[in-house]
C-alpha cells in the first residue's frame, strides 16, 4: 500500500514566506499539551479558518494545558465536544480514538512530532489517517505504507532557520548543559540528574522535562538545576546550550537539527522495552554520539563534548535523510499540504479502517480513555 503523496505543495518560490494560506475548509489543530502548541503554531498561524482545539489526554495534563491555552484562543472540546463538529480537517499529532470514532467522515491529517519510539510512532493506528506530514525520507518511507506523505521538515524550527530565536538567559561566564530526557521506563532522570546537579557548581545546567513529567517535585530536590516544564519552548534553550544531554527522547533529533554537541545516557537493555525496537532511531543514533550508562563516564563525556564532539559531522551527514527541509519554510509547506488534503477513499484502506474500528485492540484503547477519566490514572499509551 506504499505510495507517494498525490498532494504537491505550491512551489515556495511563488508562494513566498509568511503569506497566509486561504482555505474554505475549517481546520482544527487538536492539542492535549502545550508541547502541541509549539508543534502546530508555525503552521496554524499561516492558515485562515483554523483554530486550536483542546482534547483531554489525562486529567493532570488537561488542567495544565487549559491554563497554558487560556490566552491563546483555544476551543475546549472537553467542555463542549460539539466544537469539533464544525471542522472539515482535523490535524493531530497522533490518533485520538474518541475523536476519530465520532468524526470518521472528516479529513484526518497527522503531523509527525518526532522520530523516536518506533512501536508507538508507526503503530497500526496510523491506518486511520488520510495524510501524513513527515520530516524527511526516513519517516516518509515507513508511513507511506499507511497513506500519502508530504515531506515538510520540522516546522517548529522555522524561526531557528530564519534567525528569529532569542537565546534563553543564562550566566554568560559559564557554559550551558541542556538536559532533555524522555519519561516513563526509558527516562534516565534517576541517575543523570544527580550527576548534573554536581556539575551545576561550574556550569549552567537546565533541565527541560518531558511534557508527561511533573517538574514540581524535582525542583524540591535539585535546587541547583534550573528545571523547566513542558510548557517552555525548546528553541531558546537550544540557542543557549553548549551541549545537549538526552536519553531516548525525540528531543535527540531536535538537538541534531540544531547541530548541537550531544551526549546520550543509556539504560542497559533498553532496546527490548515495549515502546521501542532495536532498529528505532533512538538506538541507531547511538552510532553517531557519545553514550554511556556510567555516571562518572557521563560527566567525562559531557566535558569532552563541550570541547569537541567527535560525532558532530557524522550526525550532520545522516540528518539529511531525517530532515528533508531546513530552510525555514516547513510551516508554509505544511499549511499548503493541509489545504490540499483529501479523504483517502481507497477501498482496501476503508476495509482495513472498518476492521480496526470494530477490533478488540481499538476498543481497548477507547476503554483506557474512559478508565483514565474515571480513575485519574496517567496511562502511558500516549
Amino acid at each position: 500500500m506504499a505510495m507517494e503523496s498525490r498532494i504537491k505543495p505550491e512551489p515556495l518560490e511563488t508562494a513566498g514566506k509568511g503569506i497566509s494560506v486561504y482555505s474554505d475548509m475549517q481546520i482544527g489543530f487538536l492539542c492535549t499539551t502545550p508541547f502541541h502548541y509549539y508543534l502546530f503554531d508555525p503552521v496554524k498561524k499561516l492558515l485562515s479558518n483554523s483554530n486550536y482545539v483542546l482534547v483531554e489526554s489525562n486529567p493532570r495534563q488537561y488542567r495544565s494545558a487549559r491554563e497554558f491555552f487560556r490566552d491563546r484562543h483555544v476551543l475546549d472540546a472537553v467542555e463542549n465536544p460539539q466544537v469539533i463538529k464544525d471542522f472539515d480537517v482535523l490535524v493531530c499529532p497522533f490518533l485520538m480514538p474518541l475523536v476519530y470514532k465520532e468524526n470518521q467522515e472528516k479529513i484526518f491529517v497527522r503531523m509527525v512530532y518526532g522520530l523516536s519510539k518506533a512501536t508507538w510512532n508507526y503503530g497500526w493506528w496510523n491506518m486511520l489517517f488520510d495524510e501524513f506530514l513527515v520530516y524527511g525520507s526516513y519517516d516518509a518511507k515507513i508511513l507511506s505504507f499507511y497513506g500519502p506523505t508530504v515531506k515538510i521538515g520540522n516546522p517548529k524550527f522555522d524561526d531557528w532557520f530564519n534567525g528569529n530565536v532569542e537565546p534563553y538567559p543564562v550566566e554568560p561566564n559559564k557554559k550551558t548543559i541542556l538536559y532533555l530526557p524522555t519519561y516513563d521506563d526509558l527516562s534516565t532522570l534517576s541517575w543523570v540528574l544527580p550527576v548534573l546537579s554536581k556539575m551545576a557548581e561550574n556550569f549552567n545546567v537546565i533541565l527541560k522535562t518531558h511534557h508527561g513529567t511533573n517538574a514540581s517535585e524535582l525542583k524540591k530536590v535539585f535546587s541547583r538545576v534550573e528545571i523547566l516544564g513542558g510548557d517552555v519552548d525548546i528553541l531558546p534553550l537550544l540557542a543557549s546550550a553548549d551541549v545537549v544531554v538526552s536519553d531516548y527522547s525525540g528531543a535527540i533529533f531536535d538537538a541534531i537539527l540544531a547541530e548541537k554537541p550531544l551526549v546520550l545516557a543509556d539504560i542497559p537493555g533498553a532496546e527490548t522495552f515495549p515502546s521501542t525496537t532495536p532498529s528505532s532511531l533512538e538506538h541507531v543514533v547511538r552510532n553517531y554520539a557519545l553514550h554511556t550508562s556510567d555516571q562518572a563516564l557521563l560527566r567525562d563525556y559531557i566535558v569532552q563534548a563541550l570541547e569537541e564532539d567527535p560525532y558532530l559531522e557524522k550526525r550532520q551527514e545522516v540528518a539529511q535523510e531525517w530532515f528533508a527541509v531546513r530552510d525555514g519554510t516547513s510551516g508554509q509547506r505544511a499549511a499548503q499540504a493541509i489545504v490540499n488534503a483529501q479523504k483517502d477513499q481507497r477501498e482496501e484502506k476503508r476495509f482495513v479502517q472498518k476492521a480496526l474500528l470494530t477490533s478488540t485492540e481499538f476498543n481497548k484503547d477507547l476503554y483506557k480513555k474512559k478508565a483514565e477519566r474515571f480513575l485519574g490514572k496517567y496511562f502511558s499509551w500516549l
